[in-house]
């Protein structure tokens, strides 16, 4: 993902957040001009969420070091912020991370599943039909080279997608069962 910072800053910045104890996943930008947000999204150095105090040490390091690089001509905003539940995948390093796990994808162009084969037990429904999609989800189920297989087994469809063909990756949160609910 291409950055607005320069390599040299933003190697400053991941070393502020893993002297922290964080990973520095991505610098996004949002907005335009004197409405520009600067995002520096973090996660815990093992991959927890990243707390309230763990973004203000970064932040408040971080921004000495932008001031410093005068690499922005106008004001922004910093923030720095938790990849959160429903994180972006932002790498195949980061995605193979996450091999087990739902995720949803949309993609630049359509892409034309596989079919599960179809399992022996009674009342199998038919498989359906094949067409392509850009938006879809399931079980990220395997991270080879620079494809990421996407298993819908609800829809009966595997998903082969190239990582660079993504336009969007984030993991599908699963909120925990309550005893007593059943589905």
């Amino acid at each position: 993902m291409k950055t607005p910072l320069s390599d040299q800053t933003t190697r400053e910045i991941e070393a502020i957040a893993e002297e922290k104890g964080c990973r520095l996943l991505a610098v996004e930008t949002a907005g335009a001009g004197r409405f520009t947000v600067l995002r520096l999204v973090l996660e815990r150095a093992g991959g927890e969420p990243v707390t309230v105090e763990d973004c203000e040490l970064v932040s408040r390091d971080a921004s000495a070091v932008l001031d410093a690089s005068d690499e922005i001509a106008h004001r922004y905003t910093l923030e720095v912020s938790s990849a959160g539940l429903d994180r972006r995948l932002y790498s195949l390093e980061d995605a193979a991370r996450f091999v087990g796990r739902r995720v949803r994808v949309k993609t630049e162009s359509p892409v034309t599943p596989e079919t599960l084969p179809a399992s022996n037990a009674p009342g199998n429904r038919k498989a359906p039909a094949i067409s392509p999609a850009r938006n879809f989800g399931g079980v990220l189920s395997q991270v080879d080279g620079d494809r990421l297989t996407v298993v819908d087994e609800a829809e009966r469809k595997i998903y082969n997608v190239r990582f660079g063909d993504i336009r969007l990756a984030r993991l599908d949160f699963e909120w925990p069962r309550r005893e007593g609910q059943g589905r």
